[in-house]
């Protein structure tokens, strides 16, 4: 399976940056600071975003290492 970064989860959902941000409660600058490694998400919203897209937390934070 091959790993996939929080941009292209979104992508593949068809949800704009906005749409993600008010799933999850948070600003959507947060999650374009997520996608651009300006900022790491916290363990809490690591967990949500992983809950959201039904992948494992390990995802958020590795997106592209084969764990």
């Amino acid at each position: 399976m091959t790993k996939k970064t929080l941009a292209e989860l979104r992508a593949e959902k068809n949800l704009t940056q906005r749409a993600l941000a008010k799933e999850l409660n948070i600003a959507n600058s947060s999650i374009a600071m997520y996608e651009t490694g300006e900022r790491v998400p916290t363990l809490k919203i690591a967990i949500e975003i992983a809950n959201y897209f039904d992948i494992p937390i390990e995802s958020i934070y590795f997106p592209k290492l084969d764990l």
